[in-house]
């Protein structure tokens, strides 16, 4: 395969110079991107080795650091986000590995609706989630424990409260756990897809018993995808906010994202030099895990089995456990979704959230739903939320075509630098992205640009967070368009812009717009980067719902919840008939 250095498409121009020149357009957006997440990040270094704030920065000292790791109540929130990761980890990986093998390779019944209803969880945002399940198993109200006192009581056993208590750490082990099922199936099954079933067979042909064709050629063939999820599942229960805000607070569990949450928005005066000291500190180990998670995908390709010979995936007879094995899954479902959306409906059209029951039927109504519609506030924020959607989608997707173009196109020593780059901030917590993004657009002379306080700057934020999952997208669509069709381009004399405007965007047109749905759907339900950036003037539905919870108002909050995730729910379906569409159009 040629490839497209700067002396060939420079016309002859020396190095990089000439082909800087040739595509100014790329080199611009390469360092955008660069600056968009380096420069923050550099910004939050820095100034944890300063006094004062960020609009008015001191001189240069260890005092942050040693207030943060002379407290003990650090050492305890760093072991509660290690638990809280650790194990959410192990149950997101667990039920999606499980239902990948039940999908892919057994005869369980309506595997094919479990593969498509397993998708849906991703239409709820983490924080309606969590609420959600303040509904479920509060101690005094919530619906399962009623359910489970009234059985109690049948055998004689009465009880005040409980028996379970969602505000602990594992009841924010098991909501994360559960959260992260979705995104961790999708790496799996590919995995199952990928087997060559004759390294089975053959295991049994030469006799191997079942346990060892599991344990010798079955599980071997599994690790590096077991790894590579493990590794992303890990960092992304890291970083997650709206279950520890929600669970942990009530209970005053902290862990990282609720306790930089609380440095820069609870604390009078607001701890930013704490903040930055332990933000700095999470980078290293955001780092070292991106490290570690290329090198595990670096493995990968020594377990590939698939060859150009066609082969159809065995499936596993489950026999009487066909049903038991559906069963399994549909009580996944209804404590990820039918649970949660049942008792935000009910919430939502009662005038005070009360335990469900028939006798309260006749009490339903819409005024929730006629307070939200005839709320300036809400309306303000219905705006901004669109605006930052959309403003965060294009500017991602466009980034992220733009930079992957050039990781593959260029040869040149720091493509595999600028490559990390790319993927570092899927290791960071949007918190650190928000307060990085803050402490850089408050200081001179960049607070002269007024960001902060405006929808741009949580644009920018969301793209950041979102440049990772942007260029993976864009890097494995533009590995199928061979490059003679843009030389083609360069012989006949067009230019840079025309070439990614003529040939390679209409090529990978269809992942294109699956990202840009991807991202705009993620944007609209994200809550860190708009909470830590919040001002009067730039909230968004996430965070009014969250205003209106920490008020007091669950019945809004469940209201405007409900509206969400209709809306949410008809762009994904929306969005994945228009990309299927279009990619039948192009094999056309």
């Amino acid at each position: 395969m040629t490839v497209l250095t700067g002396s060939h498409v420079s016309g002859g121009a020396p190095g990089w110079l000439g082909w800087a020149r040739e595509h100014l357009g790329a080199v611009l957006a390469v360092l955008l991107t660069v600056w968009l997440v380096i420069v923050p990040l550099a910004t939050l270094i820095i100034f944890s080795f300063r006094l004062g704030n960020p609009w008015e920065p001191g001189g240069f000292t260890l005092e942050h650091y040693a207030s943060a790791y002379s407290d003990p109540q650090t050492y305890s929130m760093f072991f509660n986000t290690a638990l809280l990761a650790v194990f959410s980890t192990a149950i997101s990986v667990g039920l999606a590995t499980f239902f990948a093998f039940l999908t892919e390779r057994t005869d369980m019944p309506f595997r094919n609706v479990a593969w498509g209803l397993i998708l849906v969880p991703m239409a709820m945002p983490g924080l309606l989630f969590a609420v959600s399940w303040t509904f479920l198993l509060s101690p005094q109200i919530g619906l399962f424990n009623v359910w489970m006192r009234g059985v109690a009581g049948w055998f004689g056993v009465e009880l005040t409260s409980g028996p379970l208590n969602i505000y602990s750490l594992w009841g924010m082990v098991l909501l994360e756990g559960l959260r992260g099922v979705t995104t961790t199936f999708l790496i799996m099954v590919g995995a199952f897809r990928a087997m060559d079933p004759s390294l089975e067979e053959a295991a049994r042909v030469a006799g191997a018993s079942g346990r060892r064709t599991f344990f010798g050629i079955f599980l071997p063939l599994l690790t590096p995808a077991i790894l590579g999820a493990t590794m992303y599942s890990f960092m992304t229960h890291l970083e997650s906010l709206e279950v520890p805000l929600v669970i942990g607070l009530p209970a005053r569990i902290h862990v990282f994202p609720t306790y930089i949450f609380y440095t820069t928005q609870r604390y009078t005066p607001p701890e930013y030099g704490l903040s930055a000291a332990l933000g700095a500190s999470f980078l290293l180990v955001s780092i070292l895990l991106v490290y570690a998670y290329r090198y595990a995908m670096r493995q990968e390709g020594r377990f590939a089995t698939i060859t150009g010979k066609g082969y159809r995936p065995r499936v596993m007879p489950l026999g009487k456990w066909r049903y038991v094995a559906f069963a399994v899954f549909f009580v996944y479902f209804a404590l990820t979704i039918l649970a949660p959306s049942f008792v935000l409906l009910w919430s939502s059209l009662l005038p005070v959230y009360i335990t469900p029951s028939l006798e309260l039927l006749s009490d339903l109504n819409l005024e929730h739903y006629r307070e939200i519609f005839s709320d300036s506030e809400v309306w303000d924020a219905t705006v901004n939320t669109i605006v930052v959607a959309l403003g965060a989608a294009t500017l991602t997707m466009l980034l992220s075509l733009v930079v992957a173009w050039v990781i593959l196109r260029k040869r040149f020593r720091g493509r595999t630098v600028l490559d990390a780059v790319t993927f570092l901030p899927h290791a960071l917590p949007g918190v650190i992205i928000a307060i990085a993004f803050m402490f850089l657009y408050l200081q001179p002379p960049f607070n002269g640009l007024r960001l902060y306080g405006t929808v741009w700057i949580i644009v920018l934020g969301l793209t950041v967070s979102y440049i990772a999952f942007g260029s993976r997208n864009m890097t494995a669509a533009l590995t199928q368009v061979h490059v003679e069709l843009e030389e083609a381009s360069h012989v006949s004399g067009g230019k840079w812009l025309t070439l990614m405007r003529r040939i390679v965007l209409p090529l990978v047109l269809p992942a294109f717009i699956g990202g840009w749905i991807w991202v705009a759907s993620h944007s609209l339900r994200n809550f860190s980067v708009p909470l830590i950036l919040a001002t009067s003037e730039n909230w968004t539905l996430s965070v009014v719902m969250w205003r209106s919870w920490e008020d007091g108002y669950p019945g809004q909050t469940s209201a405007l919840g409900v509206l969400l995730i209709v809306a949410l729910a008809i762009l994904t379906v929306g969005g994945r008939w228009l990309v299927a569409r279009m990619s039948r159009r192009q094999e056309s």
